[in-house]
């Protein structure tokens, strides 16, 4: 291909007497894209932070269950409910809320937990 020809299919000028290249307004574009970028790591943030949250309630969870005087092993996948009572003070149970009779009722239900494989507790309710 010739000078002449590679010069006469450009896009832009060639010559000094050419009109000059006038660069258009990109700042909405550039506003646009760190706008997404903002977005995207907020909600990334913002995710990191609910896993954190999540993280911290299930520690604090398995710690209180694990301190807990237990009778017999708690079994993988089981569920267990904790109580406290006046007199015997907080307590992990197979007895779900429903099955206790007016009188043997604890005077506290504070949760519904499973233990999972990995030997923490979560817990199974919005409490």
């Amino acid at each position: 291909m010739t000078k002449e020809k590679s010069t006469a299919l450009a896009e832009f000028g060639t010559e000094p007497s050419f009109p000059a290249i006038q660069i258009e307004d990109t700042t909405q574009h550039t506003s646009h894209q760190q706008q997404k970028a903002t977005n995207f790591i907020a909600a990334k943030a913002a995710q990191i932070k609910a896993d954190y949250d999540d993280l911290v309630d299930l520690a604090k969870d398995t710690e209180m269950l694990n301190t807990f005087e237990k009778r017999y092993e708690p079994m993988t996948g089981k569920d267990y409910w904790v109580y406290e009572s006046k007199m015997s003070g907080k307590f992990i149970s197979i007895i779900s809320p429903e099955e206790w009779t007016a009188s043997t009722q604890p005077d506290d239900y504070l949760g519904h937990f499973k233990l999972s494989p990995d030997g923490t507790w979560i817990r199974q309710d919005d409490r």
